[in-house]
């Protein structure tokens, strides 16, 4: 039996509980997180989407990664850009936040703040792509509950995320994530196996990390000192990609991560970092802290390496793997990519996404019941024991 729901000034035909969209659905959005959105883009190539983007002057795709441009790889039936909001002419809203929209005085919190005030006749999905650690400024709580902050002009409101969010559907980056913001659905992202290249490896050391910004978060003291020590040790320089390495272009920055042997991850916050996960898929060896559930999927010893918050804990193995147990290294790094594929892959992706995407415009609110991508009673890994001994010894 058919029958309609609205969602803002559309109707989309429902079947059995399920969304049957008969046209596409048109999804305003802006530009925030572009390697984010370049996998979330690819929705358009599977479910009847349309994604129509705002062009502004905060953020502009070609300054922020080196990912193609959309109008390159889709229709226009797919996606088009445009130069406002117009009320009525789409089925629901992606917006985007992190930490840093809090400060009244960052211009991706203006832009955020602006079109959530604008856009009031269809239902907002907003990702939340970080954690409430920002202790260079201001208190977890503040984050999220917000506050009293003196200035020079004397006191004023700081609000908070949870009044930020408000009524909107809010949609974070890893299971962790909820738990630190109190609320929010996890959505854990995915990506193109057959875009990340696994060439023959070089002894490189490698990180992928936004070059300033969030201290702690991304745990910036410990990386400077895992730099130290790793060239003190090995006499090897991590290469830190955009800062002592530029990538000339997409295919330049695969290329170069893929024939790397190891990748480093040592952030204390991040959730779910896609550059580790882009160093697995490249067949890298990683080594990573532990947080926002790395221990879930990654087998110490087997498809990668859980690292003490030491510098000299970093130093020594990469010193191991490199002099010691090259191969062995490749070895892990190609158990790392055989996990990677399997939780990590576009398809699963783009489905969790779809399914958010058609339940909000519905009108409806999916809860999260703990429910996660590898589960529990499985061991997601492919482990071969020859692999942990290679590094044991």
């Amino acid at each position: 039996m058919i029958f309609f729901q609205m969602s803002g000034l559309r109707i989309i035909p429902v079947i059995q509980g399920e969304v049957i969209v008969s046209k596409r659905l048109k999804v305003f959005g802006v530009l925030n997180h572009a390697a984010n959105q370049y996998e979330m883009l690819k929705l358009a190539k599977k479910y009847p989407v349309k994604f129509c983007y705002l062009e502004n002057n905060v953020r502009r795709w070609d300054r922020f990664t080196p990912r193609p441009q959309p109008e390159t790889w889709l229709t226009k039936d797919e996606f088009e850009w445009v130069t406002h909001y117009q009320p009525g002419e789409y089925d629901v809203a992606i917006l985007h936040v992190d930490q840093q929209h809090v400060d009244p005085k960052i211009g991706k919190g203006h832009l955020y703040r602006d079109l959530n005030e604008i856009i009031n006749d269809i239902p907002k999905i907003v990702i939340n792509h970080g954690c409430p650690m920002w202790d260079e400024f201001y208190t977890e709580d503040m984050v999220i509950n917000g506050g009293e902050i003196q200035t020079a002009r004397g006191t004023k409101k700081l609000i908070g995320m949870k009044e930020k969010i408000g009524d909107n559907f809010m949609v974070v980056n890893s299971y962790d994530a909820v738990g630190r913001w109190g609320w929010g659905y996890p959505l854990i992202h995915g990506m193109d196996l057959n875009e990340w290249f696994d060439l023959p490896k070089e002894p490189r050391v490698v990180i992928a990390l936004s070059p300033g910004g969030l201290d702690k978060y991304y745990n910036r003291s410990l990386l400077t000192a895992i730099k130290g020590a790793v060239k003190e040790k090995s006499g090897i320089e991590v290469m830190h990609i955009q800062i002592n390495y530029k990538a000339h272009d997409w295919q330049d920055y695969r290329e170069y991560l893929g024939s790397s042997l190891i990748y480093i991850n040592p952030t204390l916050d991040s959730p779910m970092p896609r550059s580790r996960t882009e160093a697995m898929l490249s067949g890298c060896c990683v080594l990573t802290s532990k947080y926002h559930g790395a221990e879930d999927f990654i087998q110490h010893g087997v498809n990668g390496f859980i690292v003490p918050d030491n510098p000299l804990s970093y130093a020594a193995a990469i010193d191991k793997l490199i002099n010691n147990a090259f191969e062995g290294a490749v070895q892990i790094g190609q158990e790392g990519k055989k996990t990677a594929q399997k939780l990590f892959n576009l398809d699963r992706y783009l489905d969790d996404l779809y399914f958010i995407i058609s339940e909000v415009a519905a009108g409806r609110r999916p809860e999260w019941k703990g429910e996660k991508i590898w589960p529990k009673s499985e061991n997601v890994l492919t482990s071969d024991n020859e692999s942990k001994e290679v590094v044991a010894k």
